[in-house]
């Protein structure tokens, strides 16, 4: 049986935000989601998750009902606490803003696990970078420009200062107008970038929290540790599985027997913990090398790099791999993705 990785989904507080946005357009939520054939109850209980498809949809569609090119950025200005369900709360209790930052990253899973963060230091600035897991679905701009709007916004509301990035930078073209992204940033926008990222002054972090409670922090941190721990234990081997597989990508001969070797167990227990999660070593290896030769299309690194990237021996044998798995071929597959197929 052929599996994700690890399936992607969303808290539907998330869609909190972009509601409370809707709502200020005079939207009738219930009537719109309706329209998706999508029944408003499911997306409403505060502990709910939904599939990333799910959430596209409804922002995409959202996006052209109310007819806003940069809708992602417009509902990130409506981010608070509660969109970002026990996350959030926990932030506002920390002492500093480096200190929320740091829970963010750590307990990020609890929003959902879409778009993921890393920071990396260069002298006085901190640049944190930010990237879809291998998996993802193709999907607009409105996500990167929701999740960065939404981060400035709880920086500004967590401390009660106007705090401002450095600069943000985008992987996608130039918009036919910065206007909106230059009001909301307040710094420099760049476009076109390798990747997605926001750079700020290492002493941000130091700005305290406006509400900050140890105690509280205390609390919010024990339930997140719990809630990520109880998550964790579904298909655990196939997620430690998953991480030993993307690690060692690049070994053309990946085995079964040296993921085993390498978690401590005999090929015939690895099968077997595999077996009751419904998986199969050969066909994970498989989709986990197609998703990511699809990512990397998309991204426009060249088929050699691909090649060695993913433990192919040649590119003659990855174009073959790669056309028997989609249909197509490499190049192909980049220009529809490219232009939108």
């Amino acid at each position: 049986m052929s599996v994700s990785p690890d399936p992607i989904i969303v808290s539907v507080t998330v869609l909190s935000q972009m509601f409370l946005y809707l709502t200020s357009l005079k939207v009738d939520i219930d009537a719109f989601l309706r329209s998706l054939d999508i029944d408003p109850a499911t997306v409403k209980s505060p502990d709910a998750y939904i599939p990333i498809e799910t959430y596209l949809l409804i922002q995409d569609e959202a996006a052209h009902y109310v007819n806003d090119p940069y809708f992602g950025l417009h509902m990130g200005e409506f981010a608070e606490a509660g969109s970002w369900s026990i996350l959030g709360y926990m932030m506002m209790n920390c002492k500093t803003l480096g200190e929320a930052f740091e829970k963010s990253g750590r307990y990020m899973r609890i929003i959902g696990n879409l778009i993921e963060g890393r920071g990396e230091w260069h002298f006085n600035k901190i640049k944190l970078i930010f990237y879809t897991p291998p998996h993802a679905p193709k999907m607009s701009r409105h996500c990167f420009e929701a999740t960065f709007s939404s981060t400035v916004r709880m920086m500004r509301t967590l401390t009660g200062k106007p705090l401002n990035p450095l600069e943000v930078g985008f992987i996608y073209p130039t918009p036919e107008s910065t206007a909106e992204h230059e009001r909301i940033f307040r710094c420099p926008v760049l476009f076109e970038q390798k990747e997605n990222s926001m750079t700020a002054d290492v002493r941000i972090g130091n700005t305290p929290i406006l509400m900050a409670n140890p105690s509280l922090l205390e609390h919010f941190e024990q339930y997140a540790q719990d809630f990520i721990a109880q998550m964790e234990r579904k298909d655990e081997t196939t997620q430690a599985v998953t991480k030993i597989i993307l690690a060692r990508l690049d070994d053309e001969n990946l085995s079964i027997a040296k993921v085993a070797r390498e978690m401590a167990v005999s090929v015939r227990t690895l099968q077997k913990r595999l077996e009751a999660e419904g998986v199969v070593f050969s066909d994970l290896l498989k989709e986990i090398r197609q998703q990511l030769a699809k990512k990397y299309l998309r991204e426009n690194y060249t088929v050699e790099q691909i090649t060695y990237l993913l433990g192919f021996s040649e590119p003659s044998v990855f174009r073959k791999a790669f056309k028997k798995w989609s249909g197509i071929t490499p190049r192909k597959y980049r220009e529809s993705a490219f232009l939108g197929g």
